[in-house]
């Protein structure tokens, strides 16, 4: 018994070590002084972005406006728009998605 788990912890060991050192070698960005660069666009699942457009709601709230491409599913590929709004009652942030954000969205698309 003793054997197997000691085969195992080796095994585990070896293929954690093979896997981490290739992720470690990739950077991203680079340093001048004390400001990190971005060399690549992420590629994170969100495919969010922040733009200079704003959203101004009917209580007079003015909102940056963030467009989102889906990245899975049907909408695969669809941009829409939405901004982050804060809840009154428990102050927690939550996703508004503009009312025909698509349209809006591709109007900024357009602009940029």
């Amino acid at each position: 018994m003793k054997h197997i788990v000691l085969t195992i912890a080796v095994l585990l060991t070896a293929s954690v070590l093979a896997f981490g050192q290739d992720n470690t070698k990739r950077e991203s960005y680079t340093r001048d002084g004390k400001t990190f660069v971005q060399e690549k666009k992420s590629t994170g699942s969100s495919g969010d972005r922040v733009t200079d457009y704003l959203w101004k709601d009917s209580k007079g709230n003015e909102y940056p406006i963030i467009l989102h491409t889906y990245v899975k599913g049907e909408k695969k590929g669809r941009t829409t728009a939405y901004v982050i709004r804060t809840s009154a009652k428990t102050g927690k942030e939550y996703k508004y998605y503009l009312p025909d954000g698509e349209r809006i969205a591709e109007e900024i698309l357009k602009e940029q």
